[in-house]
């Protein structure tokens, strides 16, 4: 287990009371459908923090975000999401909705290992647990980079909520619009309570 407790912070990690803890890391060359976390406690991490990235298997797909419960989706038509993508030269545009199945974390990404292609992100998850207040969880918010299938950047800052009161998430899934994850490369940290 990896303890992040920041700079000079002077706490040994035996006495700390709050940190950012590694709970897995993984880097995989083979094909999954997801990644897909359950069973995280809640009573342990207050957060999650994701950082690292996808390949997909098909050019064009967007990459998309679920709160999970009992080991099944939230798919109610409740997420809502809005990004701000900034691109070269000094250009850029917003991408909203609500109403959704799912929160888009990113939109189309090529899969073209030669131009670096994929998906790059750092996801903070703020989960909804039964003692607080019901509005205020099941929030993200992210940044993120998308190399599309011409091998142009697009830089993101987002952020997404899912607005059915009473949901304590305890875990969360990442899946392409189309196709399968074809290679990836993360780290999943919570945020001790």
């Amino acid at each position: 287990m990896g303890v992040f407790i920041g700079p000079n912070s002077g706490t040994p990690e035996s006495t700390h009371e709050s940190a950012w803890v590694r709970i897995s890391t993984v880097t995989g060359g083979s094909t999954i459908s997801n990644l897909t976390f359950d069973g995280l406690d809640t009573t342990v991490y207050r957060a999650w923090m994701l950082i690292g990235g996808f390949f997909p298997g098909v050019d064009d797909a967007y990459l998309n975000f679920y709160w999970r419960r009992g080991n099944s989706d939230e798919v109610q038509n409740k997420y809502a999401y809005s990004n701000n993508v900034v691109y070269p030269t000094n250009s850029n545009y917003q991408s909203s909705a609500q109403n959704q199945g799912r929160m888009q974390i990113a939109e189309n990404a090529g899969n073209d290992t030669s131009n670096r292609e994929g998906h790059r992100f750092q996801i903070t998850m703020f989960p909804y647990r039964t003692t607080h207040a019901v509005n205020l969880g099941n929030f993200c918010y992210w940044s993120a980079i998308r190399i599309d299938n011409d091998g142009d950047f697009r830089g993101y800052t987002g952020q997404g909520s899912y607005d059915v009161g009473g949901i304590s998430s305890d875990g969360f899934k990442l899946q392409m619009s189309s196709g399968q994850i074809h290679d990836y490369n993360y780290s999943l940290y919570g945020l001790l309570v």
